[in-house]
Formats: structure tokens, sequence, C-alpha cells
């Protein structure tokens, strides 16, 4: 442990001062993973954000419930995001807009990939159809902050307030903070000290995490582990941390050396899924009744058995894995997971 800068309570009240909405079911669920433990042979509890409780869960819930705060707070009308076209932002950003009676404007860019394998909306994508989003459609080499400003504009011309969500924002570094101070809660209650936390990290999920430990003093190694290959990350989660630890007046330095964040697990690259993310998946199905995702969190966990193999994790160590949703998009690569398994059509 190292000094903290501030205590639990004064953490929760800096975040409470920020413009919020409720949208999830919290805290979301703190378990051991029994079997895979054993197996293993590291101790693994898993954070079931998965549970968050918003159209199938996952981590952005707790990212909108901050970012739709804001955008309730300045009297808009109309949400634009955007993403891959299984974006589970782009799900829960559409769940969430009906849950609070505002319009909700997509703007995804096509993956050939998703699109060779599935044709029709499936996954991800039928849900933003199911929860009345405005659905538009951007080519893979496209603008997508470029693209989401003329949607806004487009509102904006006739007579709309719109919010344009950005990426990555602040938001996300909020939410996750609140998932730390939970977990920070129930390792108390469960009388576990963890040594690491493993969860996918695109960039903002695992600003939460390194802007908590190191304001509550905490000597957990947070690692992030990439769906994808994309140069300049820990860069991007330093500064997104130090402009979160401004907005909370938190006396909070980080560098980029300071993150620890992989790309060994990436493969070929975003949405691809790899022979060890299907391994990841199926052990966790199979062992402890859990489904993951093929585009972040099997990936993640693909990480955690690989150290485990390696000896990078050991006996002495004590893991928690974040389980960030994302379940949705499974269906999308069904006839993929189909020849993973070797099973048969038909």
């Amino acid at each position: 442990m190292v000094s903290s800068v501030v205590t639990e309570t004064e953490l929760w009240e800096r975040l409470g001062k920020l413009p919020r909405v409720q949208l999830g079911n919290f805290p979301t669920p703190l378990e051991p993973l029994q079997r895979i433990s054993k197996f293993l042979g590291v101790q693994i509890f898993i954070k079931r954000d998965d549970l968050t409780g918003l159209a199938f869960g996952g981590n952005k819930t707790r990212h909108l419930e901050f970012g739709l705060g804001q955008a309730i707070h300045d009297g808009c009308d109309v949400v634009v995001n955007g993403a891959a076209v299984q974006s589970n932002y782009c799900r829960q950003t559409a769940a969430a807009c009906a849950k609070l009676g505002l319009k909700c404007a997509l703007v995804l860019r096509r993956n050939p990939e998703i699109e060779r394998l599935k044709i029709e909306p499936q996954g991800n994508l039928l849900l933003d159809y199911l929860f009345g989003a405005d659905v538009r459609f951007i080519g893979p080499d496209e603008d997508l902050e470029e693209a989401k400003e003329r949607v806004a504009e487009e509102y904006r011309a006739k007579g709309h307030k719109p919010f344009v969500i950005r990426h990555p924002d602040l938001s996300g570094g909020f939410g996750y903070l609140i998932c730390l101070l939970e977990l920070v809660e129930q390792c108390r209650q469960l009388g576990i000290k963890p040594t690491h936390i493993v969860h996918s990290s695109a960039t903002p999920t695992q600003v939460g995490f390194v802007v908590g430990t190191k304001a509550l003093g905490l000597d957990w190694q947070v690692l992030g582990v990439a769906p994808f290959c994309r140069n300049g990350v820990p860069e991007r989660i330093a500064e997104l941390s130090n402009l979160v630890a401004k907005k909370l007046n938190l006396p909070v330095q980080v560098s980029p050396e300071e993150i620890n964040f992989t790309t060994e697990f990436a493969g070929e690259g975003y949405g691809v899924p790899t022979p060890e993310a299907i391994e990841a998946m199926k052990l966790m199905a199979q062992m402890e009744g859990i489904v993951l995702d093929p585009v972040y969190t099997a990936k993640a966990f693909a990480a955690i058995v690989a150290m485990a193999r390696d000896g990078r994790l050991t006996s002495e160590h004590t893991v928690i894995f974040v389980h960030t949703g994302g379940t949705p998009a499974l269906f999308a690569y069904q006839p993929a997971l189909v020849q993973a398994l070797g099973l048969t059509s038909g």
C-alpha cells in the first residue's frame, strides 16, 4: 500500500457532484470462479459488469450514467453516438435513450469481416433497431467523428438540441471509479486482497481503475488487455486519467509508463476472434456457465489463462477479472463459432 490522497468517502462525495442518471443495477456482483481457479492454480474472482441490467448489461452502462446525465443537464433531446456496427456502446446508448425518453441517432462503421459472416441484422445491430434508434452507416475508412457531427447538424436544422458522445470522453473514467469503489468494499467484505485487476481495455474503462487505485493508494496492478492493436493507447489512458483527476480535484498525476496495457492477445485485429479467445470462451462457459464475447472479454480472459500457464500468475496472486459485457455481439459471430466448435449446420 502507498499513501492515499483521498478517502473512499471523499471520492464518493466528489463523484456525487457530477451530473448523473440512474441506468444500471449497482453494485454488480463479485464472485469466485471456483472451478477455473482450481484448474489454473490462481485465485480468480469475476466482477459481473455483464449484469449491469441495461439491455443485456455491460460496462457502457456506467459510462452512460454520467454521459447522459450531462446531456440532460444541458437540455439536450437527441443523443448521437457511433462506433463499429456491432458496438456494445451503441446498443446500450439506444436502450438508455429509450429509457430516458431521448431520441437516439447512431452512426455505425461497417465491418467487412462481420458482414462476410452474417449479412442480415444480428446481435447488437438488431437490438439498435429494436430500441428505435435512427441508424446510419459509414464505410470502414470514413471519419466517424465527422459523420456524427453531420448527423448532429441534421437534427439541429430540425430544431433539436443534440448531444454528441465523443470518443473517448471522461464519462467512462467516472463510471469506473464507481466500479473501483464497489470493488474495494466487496473485497473488504470477502476478506480478499487483490493483486491484479484484468479487463478488456480500449481506453475509458482502464482510466477509472488507474485513477482510483492511485487516489486510494491501492497496490493492485491494473492490466488492460487490448482488443486491437493501436499506437499511443497508454499515452491516451494517462492523458484521460489526468483529466479525470483534474475534474475531481484529485492531486493525482499519471504517466504513460505507469499504464499496464498489452496488445499480446489482440490477434489480427478488432472484431476478429483468436483461437485463444475461443478457448477462453469455452473454458468459461463449460466450467462456470458464464458467457464471454469474442471481441473483448474472451481476449481479456485469454490473457489470464496464458499468464497462469506461463507462471506470470501463480497461487500467490488474487486476480479480479472484470467482465465488461458484450455478449449480444456473440450471435453476429455464429458461423465463425460454429466452425471453431467443430459443429455442422443443418
